[in-house]
């Protein structure tokens, strides 16, 4: 009988890894989190609160509602940080007079009473694509912005022999021959698709650019078909 060959048994042998590796992570994830006696002190929150004066308003619940889907709170080391990770949020999502926006997903769970407050809208991300969001018309008075400090207030439970059999395995990985074998199983991607990416983004972008004009223009060439 012909011996089996040794990429099919190193093979063989991190699949067994590699699904112990699996078993073990979701042991670990289940063992869940412990209270701290103390908590300790750690960063900052840049936050919006809802104030009292919203129960002058009618469409309380609506709001209410509107407040709890939007991300509401930013945390950094820092005041300086936690407002950084806020002004970054301002350019990826937008915030409108300083309240976050909502994606079309979000809208459409919204009840009739709570979309009636939001309006859509168009903006480009960094890609200069085009997304399509809601921002909420939301009363300037229920709602102001404050920095809270923040607290660890639990610890993630962890087992010493499990994580010792991760290391173990890590370590069984690195063998000759298993590297190679762990690539060909998880189907690593071997060339580099950054150049066809760049060149895709480029042309869609230059057809973009074409359909601000009619098609008049184009066939009375008035416009150049190269990018300047």
């Amino acid at each position: 009988m012909k011996p089996e060959h040794l990429k099919s048994i190193r093979q063989k042998e991190v699949r067994r890894i590699l699904k112990r590796q699996y078993e073990i992570y979701a042991e670990l994830r289940n063992l869940g989190y412990r209270k701290l006696e103390k908590p300790i002190r750690h960063g900052w929150f840049k936050e919006i609160e809802i104030t009292q004066s919203i129960e002058r308003y009618k469409n309380k619940e609506a709001i209410e509602e509107l407040f709890k889907v939007v991300e509401n709170m930013f945390w950094g080391r820092t005041k300086e940080l936690a407002n950084k990770k806020w002004d970054a949020h301002v350019s990826e999502h937008l915030i409108y007079k300083n309240f976050p926006t909502i994606s079309k997903r979000v809208f459409k769970k919204l009840s009739e009473s709570a979309k009636a407050m939001c309006t859509s809208f168009y903006y480009q991300d960094g890609r200069r694509k085009l997304k399509f969001r809601f921002y909420i018309r939301i009363p300037k008075g229920v709602y102001k912005i404050k920095y809270t400090k923040a607290y660890i207030t639990h610890a993630k439970k962890i087992d010493p022999v499990l994580l010792s059999e991760v290391a173990l395995l890590n370590n069984r990985l690195l063998k000759n021959g298993y590297y190679e074998a762990k690539k060909k199983i998880e189907n690593y991607k071997y060339y580099d698709d950054t150049e066809f990416r760049r060149q895709r983004r480029k042309i869609k972008c230059q057809l973009h650019m074409y359909t601000k004009h009619t098609i008049d223009q184009l066939l009375k060439e008035d416009l150049s078909w190269e990018k300047n």
